[in-house]
Order: C-alpha cells, then sequence, then structure tokens
C-alpha cells in the first residue's frame, strides 16, 4: 500500500511539475498569437487612405456649428475654403454659412467624397461641380437649401463621368 501511495504521489507530482512548468512560455506564445491576430485584423484595403481622408475632411466641418464656434476658428476656415478654390463673400455669416453648408454635404450618403465646391456671397448659397448622378445633384441642392441662415441656392452643378471618385460604388 506504501508503494502504491507513493507511486501516486510521484506521478501527482511529476504531473504538477510538467503540466505547470514554466509561464514564460505561455505568455511568449500568448504575445506571438496577439501579433498574429493583430496582423491578420490589420486593414489592408488601398481604400484605406482614401477613407481616412474623407473622414477627415468631414470631421473638419460640422453642419449644426454654432455661430459662436465658427467665430473662433474663423481664420482656419476662410483658409480651407480657398485652399479648396471655393469663395466665401465678406457678408457677417458667409463663412459660418460655407461651413455648415460643406459639412452638410461631406456627412451625406453618396456625397462624402463628391467635389462640390461651395461658394458662399451675402448669404447665397452657389454650388459647382460635377457628380455622377441627377440623384446627386437634387440631393446636395436639397441639402443646400436646408442650411440655416441661406438667402438662396443657385445650384450649378453637372452630371458627367469627372464626379464623384467613390472607388467602392465603381467597383460593382
Amino acid at each position: 500500500m506504501k508503494r502504491l501511495t507513493a507511486l501516486i504521489a510521484g506521478l501527482t507530482l511529476a504531473l504538477l511539475t510538467f503540466g505547470c512548468g514554466d509561464t514564460t512560455d505561455n505568455k511568449s506564445n500568448t504575445s506571438n498569437a496577439t501579433v498574429i491576430n493583430n496582423n491578420a485584423n490589420r486593414n489592408t484595403s488601398p481604400q484605406m487612405n482614401t477613407n481616412s481622408e474623407a473622414n477627415a475632411n468631414r470631421g473638419a466641418y460640422n453642419a449644426n456649428i454654432s455661430q459662436e464656434d465658427y467665430d473662433k476658428e474663423k481664420d482656419s476656415f476662410g483658409k480651407k475654403a480657398k485652399d479648396l478654390g471655393d469663395k466665401v463673400g465678406s457678408g457677417l455669416t458667409d463663412g459660418w454659412i460655407w461651413v455648415k453648408t460643406r459639412g452638410a454635404l461631406l456627412a451625406a450618403d453618396d456625397l462624402e467624397e463628391s467635389s462640390i465646391s461651395v461658394d458662399v456671397e451675402n448669404g447665397a448659397i452657389t454650388l459647382r461641380g460635377t457628380v455622377p448622378n441627377a440623384d446627386q445633384v437634387k440631393k446636395a441642392d436639397t441639402i443646400a437649401k436646408g442650411i440655416s441662415g441661406n438667402k438662396g441656392v443657385q445650384n450649378q452643378i453637372k452630371v458627367g463621368a469627372g464626379g464623384n471618385t467613390n472607388a467602392n460604388a465603381a467597383k460593382k
């Protein structure tokens, strides 16, 4: 009986020793698995940069920006408008209307990556550019007309091949 007890104790000790082992290997395996999973989950889409830029642009303009918040960054928005080739008049609310219009257009489905230019003069909004279809022309017009403070919308957007470059839509 003593032999059997000694044998069981020895086997138990052996199992505990080999079963628990050095936890460093387990940590190493976990770390390697994490790296492999992180690499596997990494987005390798060629559209990643395009989408990131579109999202960054979307965040730069706020369709619901208050006059007070606009005034804090007025110069920055003026530079952005100039860089985009948009024209912003010197009316009291022209810049504010421009920011709200850009933000609303960038937030809209099918228009977020479009190259619609927005000009504002004395509260009147002019939309320029080219989009792929008439629905987008109507959508941009409706959005601009919904901007509070606007004193009219002139829609000069044309339908043509040089419009929205949404690569995801083009791959269908």
